[in-house]
């Protein structure tokens, strides 16, 4: 009677800690049927469960409509606007802003002005055409998008290629024969931020209609339950679910279109699902209240270095506490991916740089680490000597010819050897006809006393026209020099001589000349020294260490530019040449100071 008893309340128990057990995202015991089972079992467990009840009402798709944001459009009200409340998520083109429901079902050859329709992106003539309640209808594979970039897409395939057939704005999307392993005939490519979502909606659909999915055709489908995709198909839905992870826009959507359907997609409540059903995961069984889910998760990356200003170039290791995690990084500021840079070793940070490193296992994505480093080295002042760092703009005078110097990113090393920088500078920072994306495009070139721009860069210009100070002409004049002008209120502007309407303006706000954009540094200016003549070593005074640095001039153990030596100021009885006669010259003069 007791071992009855004890049985009995073990089972009590055990009820209770079942029907505690949770599933991700709020979703109770909704996946419980499908716990225990893998591979073929564990998909046609979920197309149970996404077929039946959530939280006691039975899933069912709403109509296609046919008007005004009637069915699928009106639902997109909800799945897939920005933040703002009206403005349609576009996951074909970059270039729309399309508002919900006014620009619906337009029709138009050019992109971002033609509307958006409901983009089957499991294409309807895969499962027979209809738009009829059931696949047709099923917001989990339907998305607002280009009508023009829509078209180009057709019923292609997925897939990846060069975009050689067509591309929309910027290579957004891409149109082109496949390059996948497994199939090469013409295919439509995605953007990468969204190539993980369009994987798991073809995951979902043919979970979904199991029942009826054996009968539909395309090339990236087999005629069977299981696996349902052809090898070179899974193989890429399975890279791009793993390169693009759930996002926090797809777990959003995925509760808004359960609010409407009453049923979820299974493989965004658990990244990875997609492994344990076709992947890597396929021997290990499921666990509803954890497996795969975002309880477990991967931690962010650690950088080596805090975050700040340093005035050295500066070495960055990454590191991530999950064990077996994969590391990715940027360095221009985007969000990393499993399609960024793989991390193998010490990141060196040479100029202002904006860090950011995602750490990935098993489809399964960390928050992303960043961290700003501003190398704030300013440039290095030529080793000639020559020059002087302009601090005060009471320093600068009119007529006189500077060196412009952009930090470190104007040139990655400035010690005296020639080099050349593309500075992109904002337009409140630089004056040509008002124009936007202007660059300011330097060579440098030692000549004399001075550095100046030579070649055919030696010009402000617009970065789709590299003649707009015409080149032709620059070239003949490849000395150009830039000077300063300083007015009597004491604004001024940098200058080229030859093209007096290209100059570069004074802020007065920050008592600078600055360059804002791409974490340059402010730009530094460096006004001529006054030649000291004999003064041939360049340390400010004239003495018997000058008659060696002369001597090495004379012998020619300095005839290359730039010269270690002031060439100039060893011209010591001022004939224009530098010979033996300078040399007399120079001890004479040492010997009288004396």
């Amino acid at each position: 009677m007791a071992k009855r008893m004890l049985t009995t309340a073990c089972m009590v128990v055990l009820t209770i800690v079942v029907a505690w057990a949770q599933g991700p995202n709020n979703t109770g015991t909704y996946y419980q049927a499908a716990d225990g089972k893998t591979g073929s079992a564990l998909k046609t467990a979920m197309y149970g469960i996404i077929n039946g009840k959530y939280k006691g009402t039975k899933f069912q798709q709403i109509a296609y409509g046919s008007g005004y944001l009637s069915g699928v459009w009106g639902a997109f009200q909800t799945t897939d606007v920005l933040d703002n409340g009206t403005t349609i998520r576009d996951r074909y083109s970059n270039i729309t802003a399309y508002k919900v429901g006014d620009d619906q079902g337009s029709s138009n050859s050019t992109e971002g002005k033609g509307g958006y329709n409901r983009e089957h992106s499991f294409p309807k003539s895969w499962f027979g055409g209809s738009t009829s309640i059931g696949p047709g209808t099923d917001l989990y594979h339907i998305y607002p998008t280009d009508v023009t970039v829509n078209n180009q897409r057709g019923d292609l395939p997925y897939g990846e290629n060069n975009g050689e057939l067509w591309q929309s704005a910027g290579g957004y999307s891409k149109v082109g024969n496949c390059t996948f392993s497994g199939y090469s005939d013409k295919c439509f490519e995605p953007n990468d931020e969204w190539k993980g979502d369009f994987a798991r909606s073809y995951f979902y659909m043919v979970t979904c209609y199991e029942g009826s999915q054996t009968g539909w055709k395309s090339d990236m489908l087999s005629s069977d339950a299981y696996p349902c995709f052809k090898t070179w198909a899974l193989n890429l839905l399975l890279k791009w679910a793993r390169q693009d992870p759930v996002s926090d826009i797809e777990i959003a959507r995925n509760e808004a279109v359960c609010n409407i359907q009453h049923n979820r997609n299974p493989f965004i409540d658990y990244p990875g699902l997609e492994e344990y059903v076709w992947g890597t995961k396929t021997d290990i069984v499921f666990d509803y209240t954890n497996n795969g889910s975002s309880t477990i998760m991967v931690e962010t990356p650690t950088f080596s270095l805090a975050e700040g200003t340093y005035t050295t170039e500066q070495n960055v290791t990454l590191a991530c506490a999950t064990s077996g995690a994969t590391i990715y990084y940027t360095t221009d500021g985007t969000t990393p991916s499993a399609s960024s840079t793989l991390y193998q070793g010490a990141i060196t940070i040479s100029t202002t740089t904006t860090l950011k490193a995602i750490a990935i296992k098993d489809g399964i994505s960390s928050e992303v680490a960043e961290a700003v480093y501003t190398i704030n080295s300013g440039g290095n002042t030529p080793s000639s000597g020559l020059f002087e760092l302009v601090t005060n703009t009471t320093e600068l005078e009119s007529g006189k010819h500077y060196i412009i110097v952009s930090g470190n990113k104007a040139l990655t090393k400035f010690d005296g050897t020639s080099g050349t920088g593309n500075v992109k500078i904002s337009s409140s920072q630089i004056d040509m006809n008002d124009a936007e994306n202007e660059a300011l495009i330097l060579t440098f070139e030692q000549l004399g006393n001075y550095w100046t721009i030579k070649g055919d860069k030696a010009y402000m210009a617009l970065t789709s026209n590299d003649n707009a100070l015409n080149s032709a002409t620059n070239a003949t004049n490849n000395k150009a020099k830039w000077s300063i002008s300083v007015t009597s209120s004491g604004t001024a502007t940098i200058q080229n001589a030859n093209y007096t309407s290209r100059y570069l303006k004074y802020n007065s706000s920050s008592d600078m000349f600055r360059c804002y954009t791409s974490g340059l540094n402010d730009i530094q200016i460096f006004k001529e020294k006054e030649i000291l003549l004999g003064d041939a070593d360049n340390n400010g005074q004239v003495n018997v260490t000058d008659v060696t640095a002369l001597v090495n001039i004379v012998l020619g153990k300095d005839n290359n530019e730039p010269y270690v030596y002031n060439h100039d100021a060893a011209d010591v009885n001022e004939d224009g040449e530098v010979n033996i006669t300078d040399v007399t010259e120079l001890v004479n003069m040492i010997l009288k100071n004396k």
